[in-house]
């Protein structure tokens, strides 16, 4: 996507900055004073409310410059912690065969045990 489209796509936009400056470990203020912009006008630009196309475009350039990213860069990114989610994982390499000996069944009846009360507590 070019630069100059940015602006019709204010919103994705912040969404996506505000996801890449978290993830540089940046909180608003010390990005918005490495950045030299405003408080108030990263706000705008997160929030996706600035309605001035030059000004949009100038503080844009210079975030894009502070984060070392592309346009292209900025639009496809994904968050650290987003997982694509998969509908449903088997494996059918497991042997028919297969138990478990007294040992195993009584770890694994602890393990259980375990998560059981975390879900009570958590």
């Amino acid at each position: 996507m070019s630069f100059d489209a940015l602006f019709e796509q204010r919103i994705l936009v912040g969404k996506k900055l505000k996801d890449c400056i978290r993830d540089s470990g940046f909180t608003k203020i010390s990005f918005s004073k490495k950045a030299d912009i405003s408080r108030p006008t990263l706000d705008r630009l997160l929030s996706g409310t600035v309605d001035n196309k030059s000004t949009f475009d100038r503080h844009i350039q210079k975030i894009l410059n502070v984060l070392d990213m592309t346009v292209d860069q900025l639009l496809s990114y994904r968050p650290v912690g987003e997982v694509k989610k998969t509908g449903a994982v088997y494996s059918l390499n497991a042997p028919s065969d297969y138990s478990m000996d007294e040992k195993t069944k009584k770890q694994y009846g602890l393990l259980m045990d375990v998560i059981d009360l975390c879900a009570i507590y958590y």
